[in-house]
């Protein structure tokens, strides 16, 4: 089993890239060939150049001349890329020299202006790339990276992933096989797996992207550390500051009615009929 040390020393001697089958990533890693494995690819590109030259295959020298009857290379394609070139080059140079005091909107309009520029520079390349890839050379130097790539491609404890070229050949795994190959021809041309990511524009945009995200996160958070303080401010005054109840005045009690004057009568007063008993009489005399 593989130790810490083990691993620390595959990470940095040789090259790693990871290839996710079925939803797992799995490392691999480049390493340097050896003299056997350097002499038997170039017998592989010999064998690759011969078999496409009997095949029919043009050459590089030829390829050009025929483009060139057919329009394709022309002054005005040559034009056109010289032109995009200094273009590029021109916007890199504002990208690296540019204030640190600058705007992002303006880093990011070089930024755009770069990516364009590096996309059209791409196409109008592809237009002779591509058929230059089918030439006697471009199809004895693919021999030789697929034989390389048989032959220095490693897993973790530093075995061979193919047994052979055959083995490699005949590999089921054509995502694996691919990206192997891929990653061999960057190392071979000293390019990095991720060279697409971390050029200058890129970098710059992802500065950029991430300074804003973060901006974003900040202010979400001042929002929302805003509204906790909000809510237990109302819970504090609703703790100590109970609201005041109302208090209801108590039904006065009514009054019996014995107990209420009589009312006042308005007019003349009426006189009183006289009675019998009321009436005078002579003094009737008292009997001795």
């Amino acid at each position: 089993m593989a130790t810490a040390k083990d691993v620390k020393d595959v990470l940095e001697t040789r090259r790693e890239f990871v290839v996710t089958t079925d939803d797992v990533d799995v490392s691999y890693f480049i390493a340097q060939p050896n003299a056997a494995d350097i002499r038997k690819a170039d017998w592989q590109y010999s064998k690759g150049y011969n078999q496409a030259i009997v095949d029919g295959f043009l050459t590089q020298a030829q390829m050009i001349d025929l483009l060139k009857e057919k329009g394709i290379l022309s002054e005005d394609y040559a034009e056109r890329v010289e032109a995009t070139r200094i273009g590029l080059a021109s916007e890199l140079f504002k990208l690296e020299n540019i204030k640190e005091d600058s705007s992002e909107i303006e880093r990011e309009v070089i930024a755009l202006a770069i990516a364009r520029l590096r996309d059209e520079l791409f196409s109008l390349n592809q237009q002779v790339n591509g058929p230059m890839g089918n030439t006697c050379e471009n199809l004895a130097e693919d021999a030789r990276t697929e034989y390389l790539t048989s032959r220095i491609v490693q897993v973790k404890d530093s075995s061979h992933l193919w047994e052979d070229f055959d083995a490699y050949q005949n590999e089921e795994n054509s995502t694996l096989s691919v990206k192997a190959r891929f990653e061999v021809m960057l190392w071979i041309q000293g390019l990095d797996s991720n060279f697409l990511e971390n050029t200058p524009e890129q970098t710059a945009l992802r500065s950029i992207a991430t300074a804003r995200l973060d901006r974003a996160l900040d202010d979400a958070k001042a929002a929302n550390a805003e509204s906790e303080e909000s809510d237990e401010f109302a819970e504090a005054v609703e703790t100590e500051e109970p609201k005041k109840v109302k208090k209801t005045r108590k039904p006065r009690a009514k009054k019996v009615a014995e107990d209420k004057p009589a009312p006042k009568k308005r007019g003349r007063p009426r006189k009183k009929k006289e009675t019998v008993a009321d009436t005078p009489t002579e003094e009737t005399p008292k009997e001795d």
